[in-house]
């Protein structure tokens, strides 16, 4: 599902400057269920299916193996049963539940100021479920992701009858996100930026779409300081997964527009707050 009022931060075209327009749907409650969005300087029009609406279209937006394993049969279904639930706590050595994680994104992106808020990379919904839920009626939450498969477990586990928590979700690429500059109040992303073939790029696209002030929170993962452990991210960077050490998170940010907090660091795992310059 898709809120029919937030068609109208929608730049599919890099160099595009009007609004989407609805050609035809599916309404109920405000979201559009099914049906075509047109670009009315292009022509060009954009199906709402399955829960979430297509910019990429036949394009699969991956730029390596790890993005690919995401369109697997089963992969949106399994992702956060078999791995999300678990993983903060197998990555830092302690118990790192859900929702602890959750009350942390929150908290750097200050959520409860209101106001509209981007899930980069989102997945099966966890960070943008959340965020709908945190806004109620005082904000929206879009969420993207590149991988149909992720997009329609999204979808399901955010249908009715999630009254007034139910994020709009869009396939889309963040490294040239198709938003209006300045939509949005705040962002966030879990674990995504290690995946990213260019995150400083990912991460200049994300200062254009914020307003001034705007916050940004991450999760993410640091260099391993084990050997056991430098030899496991050393073979999982062969799918195209990047590990950072910290004064390169800060770095990339600073770089990008913005202002960094300190980090927050749990053995591997570390969460950046930021503010848009």
């Amino acid at each position: 599902m898709f809120r029919r009022s937030l068609l109208g931060i929608l730049r599919p075209e890099p160099e595009g400057g009007t609004d989407l327009e609805l050609s035809e749907g599916v309404e109920k409650d405000g979201y559009v269920v099914s049906g075509l969005a047109r670009d009315p300087a292009t022509g060009q029009t954009y199906p709402i299916k399955d829960g979430y609406l297509d910019l990429i279209g036949r394009k699969t937006g991956a730029g390596n193996v790890a993005n690919l394993t995401n369109f697997l049969p089963g992969a949106g279904r399994s992702y956060e049963p078999l791995w999300r639930r678990r993983s903060l706590t197998l990555l830092t050595g302690g118990e790192f539940p859900n929702e602890r994680e959750l009350a942390v994104i929150r908290n750097l992106a200050r959520v409860d100021r209101g106001g509209l808020y981007l899930d980069l990379g989102c997945s099966a919904g966890l960070y943008c479920r959340d965020l709908a839920t945190t806004l109620g009626d005082r904000g929206d939450a879009i969420g993207i992701d590149i991988s149909p498969s992720m997009l329609k477990e999204a979808a399901r586990r955010t249908r009715p009858p999630r009254a007034g928590a139910i994020p709009s979700l869009i396939r889309a690429d963040a490294e040239t996100l198709p938003f209006a500059d300045g939509s949005f109040a705040g962002a966030v992303r879990g674990g995504s930026l290690n995946e990213f073939g260019n995150p400083a790029r990912v991460l200049r696209e994300t200062h254009r779409v914020l307003a001034p002030g705007g916050r940004l929170a991450i999760m993410g993962l640091l260099r391993a300081a084990t050997p056991r452990g430098r030899l496991l991210q050393r073979f999982l960077s062969t799918g195209g997964i990047r590990f950072f050490e910290p004064a390169q998170v800060t770095s990339l940010l600073d770089h990008a527009g913005f202002d960094p907090d300190p980090l927050e660091v749990h053995n591997v795992v570390f969460f950046a707050g930021a503010t848009r310059r």
